[in-house]
């Protein structure tokens, strides 16, 4: 990046307690998605509190949508963050609300996916940056991303995008596409004893299309890109029938295909259908998005990294927001501290060492224009 002037002088650079100090303050809200109470938590009059001089428009969609957008000078960038987490797992040896310091590690529930991200940009905004974009959103964690489709239905005149996720304080330009969908199979109810239970019978339907359905999966492993291989396919809940001596009438299965980058989600779920012998009209779809980056933006994306100076990760098989900003012609990429194998999961932390890292390139890249 070539930096025409430096406008961190007479500025303090913030530091990793004013990190700790902001994240006490995130994780202490209760954002867990469902149910979804973002509103009642009170962290929206947070965010504002700590936004000042900044045009803050706060847009609320119902039902726990809510966007902050914060805009402050002439930024070039948009730096967001998803506050809402999972709900409480099972497992946790402290609150999850209060954040504790153990062996230079942050507990809480979303310490690292992803509100020590958000508490590094607001320890920037505390020690007085003039330019910058943040843009807060709520519903990540819903499946349906609600708020950064309605924000991208506006046009907006970013160079970039920061999608804050745990990277390990690495530049992630590509990640898989998703989609959810569920299986209908139906048939006669009856009694077992009837020789056509043996086919008929909707688990039975079920079960040989998951056995075909695993099969085409093991036969994807031969794609890859970068280090990823094949599809992700996930069967996470089957759920059908009566009672043992009743012909099941009804079944449902929820599954999940997470195609590489550069596969078309669509594409792949038809591909899947076409080999399991399962028609389209058994299929109810849920969420569905597009791998990183879409429209072959790759080397938008990895322009947009070399701009910013930021050391450069693999692909990763989790999916981000950052897809959806690409899908709209955005140079994108997820950068954020922590590792995604802490998230979601009881005890979750990040690393402070790793909140010092992204504190300081949040903080280079601020304000350096």
């Amino acid at each position: 990046m070539t930096v025409a002037f430096n406008k961190t002088q007479g500025l303090s650079a913030p530091t990793v307690q004013q990190v700790k100090k902001h994240l006490t303050a995130l994780v202490s809200f209760d954002t867990s998605n469902p149910p979804r109470n973002i509103k009642a938590s009170g962290i929206i009059e947070y965010l504002q509190s700590q936004l000042p001089s900044a045009t803050v428009e706060v847009m609320n969609y119902g039902d726990g949508s809510i966007n902050v957008l914060a805009t402050k000078g002439q930024p070039q960038y948009l730096f967001n963050y998803h506050i809402d987490t999972v709900p409480v797992t099972d497992g946790w040896n402290s609150d999850p609300f209060t954040l504790i310091e153990n062996d230079n590690k942050l507990y809480g529930l979303g310490a690292c996916d992803i509100k020590g991200a958000a508490a590094c940009m607001l320890a920037c905004i505390e020690n007085g940056v003039e330019d910058y974009a943040v843009l807060f959103s709520s519903d990540e964690e819903h499946g349906n991303s609600l708020c950064i489709r309605s924000f991208l239905e506006k046009e907006h005149a970013y160079k970039g995008i920061i999608v804050a996720e745990p990277t390990q304080a690495k530049a992630v330009l590509a990640h898989r596409g998703i989609i959810t969908a569920t299986a209908i199979f139906s048939a006669e109810s009856g009694h077992s004893s009837e020789p056509r239970a043996l086919s008929e019978n909707s688990n039975h339907q079920a079960a040989q299309w998951m056995y075909k359905a695993i099969d085409w999966a093991k036969s994807q492993l031969s794609e890859s890109f970068e280090d990823l291989n094949g599809t992700c396919f996930n069967i996470g809940k089957l759920e059908g029938g009566i009672k043992p001596n009743i012909i099941a009438p009804n079944t449902e299965v929820k599954f999940g295909l997470r195609p590489l980058p550069g596969c078309d989600v669509e594409g792949t779920l038809d591909d899947l259908l076409d080999h399991s012998g399962l028609s389209l009209e058994q299929v109810a779809v849920g969420f569905k998005a597009p791998a990183l980056p879409t429209k072959n933006g790759y080397e938008k994306n990895k322009q947009l990294a070399m701009e910013l100076e930021l050391p450069l990760g693999g692909a990763v098989n989790f999916w981000t927001e950052a897809a959806l900003f690409s899908e709209a012609g955005f140079s994108a990429l997820v950068f954020g501290p922590g590792s995604i194998q802490q998230a979601h999961t009881p005890n979750e932390w990040v690393a402070i060492d790793q909140l010092e890292a992204v504190l300081a390139t949040y903080w280079r890249i601020l304000n350096h224009g």
